[in-house]
C-alpha cells in the first residue's frame, strides 16, 4: 500500500517495501530532462578531451615534420 508523504504533494511511500514514490509528472520531467543535461555534458567532455589529444598528436607529428625538413 502507498502513503501519501506528508508535505510533499505527488510522493507517496510503499509501507511495504519502504520505497519512495514519484507520482508528479513535471517532477519526473524535470528529473528526465536533468539526467539527459548531465549525460550529454559528460558526453561533450570526452569530445572535447579526444579533440585535446588529437591536437596534441597533429602538433607533436608537425614538429617532427618540422625538425626533418631542418635537418635536411
Amino acid at each position: 500500500m502507498k502513503d501519501r508523504v506528508e508535505g510533499h504533494q505527488g510522493i507517496y511511500k510503499d509501507s511495504d517495501t519502504g520505497v519512495i514514490v514519484n507520482r508528479s509528472n513535471t517532477e519526473r520531467e524535470r528529473y528526465r530532462i536533468s539526467k539527459e543535461q548531465a549525460i550529454k555534458n559528460l558526453k561533450s567532455q570526452d569530445e572535447i578531451e579526444n579533440l585535446k589529444n588529437e591536437l596534441d598528436e597533429i602538433k607533436h607529428l608537425l614538429g617532427q615534420l618540422v625538425r626533418r625538413q631542418n635537418g635536411s
